[in-house]
């Protein structure tokens, strides 16, 4: 037993040593559920990651006179309300007269990163224009992108204010020339006939140095009322006019008072022919009623002669047919004549054709019509058509070239004087004419009442009617005592009158011829009463006689 035993831990190892058993290992996988969340957690920031790259735009540098109230790292870039971009950094340029942005992109607008993109800064402002930019008070200043078309571009110069219009607003973009710039400011209106049809963008000092480029947007669709014929006048403060119709005063509105408006007009012949292109070129007028008298064609030039006192004629005086504005002078000068030793002024008007209507043909500026009309007007002087320079307004004394028909004037006809038409002219009394015969009748008056005659008569007439006074005072009681005897003999007329039909009947054969009598004593008694009726209430008509 004991040698078994023995043999078997002799047995158990190798050698002299005892063997054991060998113990069964079971396989265990590294890979544990505690490690897959950092692994999650790690891909999740990968692809945001990743996702920030992919969406990660362009730098870009943005150049501004004044940065305002951005901040690095907060300020956003938007377009249409959307961010597409935020400031990185500011820094000042190198002579620091400018601030620059750099602003990180996105890429989804990396396209229209181009050189039509315009930035401007969002703030609070208030200006004659109005108020705008009140809700970045709460989130902020910010940068305001519109996209551009063309080259691919990254350093931009920032608006200093924000454009008036969107550059994709469809319209027509217009020049207007002017001799100075006004109150005109951005976005000041553009009207026609009263209502908003587009925006003044601003104004510079044209290549001449003699005139103001003022730069105008009508937006679509009113854009196709503008033809070459169109006029355009500044429209705001106030607009005082004196002529023959009258004083006109008109107030513009508080936002034009401060902002500026151009209205304009187009007449309606005008329509029908195409608009004009973008870019033309317009006259800006200062009132409507300076823009309505300028010629829309070629205008019909004549020369004019008057003598005499010619205050008020200018260049500017309007000039009217039959009372309606044709016209208006040109140039005027004094000239003195050696043959004649007489002065007289010469003036030269333009006529707008336009303004007549020649029947059977239509109404266009067109050298047909102007033609028509010149032969027009020289058979209307043929038929006594006269110019004449006359008052339109005794309070301010404003004249005016009328062309009237007067009757009886001597023959006369249109005539060319240096390859110029002249047309004849005839005094006019005019008002200066009326108050120097008014003042001449005063001045004879005064003096012929100024010498003792008129006293010395004056006296003797006061003694004559103190006379007269007294002889009616005089003569009343016995104007009493003739009255009483009048009524007394009619009424015993009138009692013999009856007495007498009441004695005769009405049978008898002289009955119709005593008729006739007693209506005659009848007659005869009334005309006695009344007589006696009016001399009691006039008792001067003994002296003076009866007046009805």
């Amino acid at each position: 037993m004991t040698s078994e035993n023995d043999e078997q831990a002799g047995s158990s190892t190798p050698g002299n040593g005892p063997e054991y058993e060998r113990a069964a290992l079971s396989g265990r996988s590294w890979l544990s559920w505690f490690w897959l969340v950092p692994v999650f957690a790690a891909v999740v920031v990968l692809g945001l990651a990743w996702q920030g790259l992919a969406e990660r735009g362009p730098e870009i540098t943005i150049s501004f006179n004044d940065a305002g109230t951005l901040e690095a790292g907060q300020t956003p870039v938007k377009y249409k309300g959307v961010d597409v971009g935020r400031v990185e950094r500011i820094e000042l340029t190198s002579d620091v007269s400018h601030v620059v942005v750099r602003a990180r992109m996105s890429r989804s607008i990396e396209a229209y990163l181009s050189t039509g993109a315009r930035f401007w800064i969002v703030q609070p402002h208030v200006g004659a224009e109005g108020i705008s930019g009140l809700t970045t008070l709460v989130s902020g200043a910010y940068i305001e992108m519109y996209p551009g078309r063309g080259r691919e571009e990254r350093h931009f110069t920032g608006l200093d204010v924000a454009p008036v219009l969107q550059p994709n607003t469809p319209g027509t973009s217009i020049t207007l020339l002017a001799p100075t710039a006004g109150q005109f400011i951005p976005g000041a209106p553009v009207t026609y006939r009263g209502v908003d049809v587009g925006e003044i963008e601003g104004s510079a000092l044209a290549r001449s140095d003699k005139q103001v480029e003022i730069y105008a947007f009508v937006r679509s669709p009113y854009d196709h009322l503008v033809h070459p014929q169109t006029r355009f006048w500044n429209a705001a403060g106030l607009d005082f006019s004196a002529g023959a119709q009258g004083l006109r005063l008109r107030v513009s509105s508080w936002e034009q008072l401060f902002a500026g408006a151009v209205s304009f007009d187009t007449p309606d012949w005008a329509l029908g022919s195409p608009q004009s292109a973008a870019g033309s070129r317009f006259q800006l007028y200062d009132s409507r009623a300076e823009a309505m008298l300028y010629p829309q064609g070629t205008p019909l030039l004549y020369h004019l002669e008057f003598s005499g006192n010619t205050r008020g004629l200018q260049n500017g005086t309007p000039v009217e047919l039959e009372g309606s504005s044709i016209g208006e002078v040109t140039a005027s000068h004094l000239i003195y004549d050696p043959h004649r030793k007489a002065l007289y002024t010469e003036a030269t008007i333009a006529i707008d054709a336009s303004a007549v209507r020649v029947s059977g043909q239509p109404q266009a500026p067109t050298p047909e019509h102007a033609a028509a009309v010149r032969v027009g007007l020289a058979a209307l002087v043929d038929e006594g058509l006269r110019a004449q320079l006359v008052s339109s307004s005794i309070l301010i004394g404003e004249k005016i070239v009328a062309l009237e028909m007067l009757p009886g004037a001597p023959a006369a006809h249109v005539q060319q004087v240096a390859g110029t038409a002249q047309l004849p002219t005839a005094p006019a009394a005019n008002v200066d004419d009326i108050l120097r015969s008014v003042q001449e009748t005063v001045h004879n008056i005064d003096r012929a009442t100024a010498g003792p005659k008129l006293g010395h008569s004056l006296d003797q007439l006061d003694s004559m009617l103190t006379r007269l006074d007294q002889l009616a005072g005089e003569l009343q009681p016995e104007t009493r005592s003739l009255i009483e005897s009048l009524r007394a003999t009619s009424d015993a007329a009138q009692r013999t009158a009856q007495a007498a039909g009441a004695a005769f009947g009405a049978n008898t054969g002289a009955n119709i011829d005593l008729a006739t009598l007693m209506r005659q004593l009848n007659d005869a008694a009334r005309s006695v009463r009344e007589l006696a009726d009016y001399l009691d209430q006039h008792p001067e008509a003994l002296l003076r006689g009866r007046r009805d």
